[in-house]
């Protein structure tokens, strides 16, 4: 009967629920791991070459790093919290989109550069004014070209396109990279969804980047999607 297989549907999406959540649980306890290890390993050192400079600094850099990535990871943990509480609030603002997408690759081009991606900024029009908090909006593009930099495979292509469509503003951001499976464009920006747990793993990163992102856009009143080819076809 319907009733029975409705049931039977909501015990499939809460047990798919649930492996998510374990999933994300082990992910996290991967990702607070490693700068915990590498930090406790560094005070380890620290004695040892306290009588040389340059060993010291390079220790402390290290540190000053991993440190870095903790905090990231519990901003991220605490953005969703509040937007799940309806706690976060946004500061709106007439703002230049063309300093946001500025604003975003210079957060993301260390690893942008490290990996010997070429990218390409194109913004077709000279200022294109939006009603929105420039931190959170930025926080948006640095997730989505994070995610490009990371998945497109060495001295690949990231092109960013901004331009105006109506009374909206439209950004695109283009690579050559892993692409998506056609059935994961949109569970991608579930909580606690990803890919492929190899793949993430082996990058590092949490899985929610864009599902924050989702988030982050519909409080703005707009929207974010995904499109791709499929695998090996970018994104």
């Amino acid at each position: 009967s319907t009733d029975i297989h409705d049931r039977v549907l909501m015990e499939q999406a809460l047990e798919e629920a649930d492996t998510r959540k374990n999933q994300f649980l082990a992910s996290l306890a991967h990702e607070l791991r490693n700068p915990l290890w590498a930090i406790s390993t560094a005070l380890q050192f620290w004695k040892r070459v306290a009588g040389d400079a340059a060993e010291v600094e390079n220790l402390r850099t290290v540190m000053s790093r991993q440190v870095q990535q903790l905090v990231r990871l519990v901003d991220d943990l605490m953005d969703v919290a509040r937007i799940t509480c309806g706690k976060i609030k946004l500061r709106f603002a007439r703002i230049d989109l063309c300093d946001v997408i500025a604003r975003a690759v210079e957060t993301v081009q260390p690893l942008i550069d490290a990996a010997g991606h070429r990218l390409e900024v194109n913004v077709l029009d000279e200022a294109i004014y939006v009603n929105g908090d420039k931190a959170r909006l930025t926080q948006v593009l640095s997730n989505i070209l994070n995610n490009a930099a990371k998945y497109t495979p060495r001295q690949g292509l990231i092109c960013v396109f901004a331009q105006r469509r109506n009374d909206q503003a439209l950004v695109r951001i283009r690579d050559n990279g892993a692409g998506i499976p056609t059935q994961m464009l949109t569970a991608i920006f579930d909580p606690f969804c990803q890919v492929e747990r190899t793949t993430e793993r082996s990058q590092g990163g949490l899985g929610i980047g864009l599902t924050l992102s989702k988030q982050l856009m519909e409080l703005h009143g707009g929207a974010i999607a995904a499109y791709s080819d499929g695998p090996g076809t970018g994104s």
